[in-house]
């Protein structure tokens, strides 16, 4: 099962929910696949071995801020089959000697 994060959040939250947000953000990166809840609907994203780390941080009068940003390259989500269905049998008729 992998993480889920809204597809967009803006709003005052506690500090204990931002972690949480962050945390599972990631886990889906770690884990290679990320779900992102819009509500309605969910969307699965495959992550990358890679990715493209930046993190900003800013100091001012008024107050502090954090901006991270990832950024991978798309690829299509690939998951191995676990059931191997039996290969077919040739059955060949032998016709008995008398």
């Amino acid at each position: 099962m992998s993480a889920t994060v809204p597809t967009r959040f803006r709003g005052r939250a506690r500090r204990d929910a931002a972690a949480f947000y962050l945390s599972q953000i990631a886990r889906g990166v770690l884990a290679g696949e990320l779900t992102l809840d819009g509500g309605d609907h969910s969307t699965t994203v495959a992550t990358s071995e890679f990715v493209l780390l930046d993190i900003e941080v800013k100091q001012k009068k008024r107050g502090n801020s954090i901006a991270i940003k990832l950024r991978w390259p798309r690829r299509p989500l690939i998951k191995i089959a676990t059931t191997v269905s039996p290969a077919p049998t040739e059955s060949k008729s032998r016709k008995e000697s008398p």
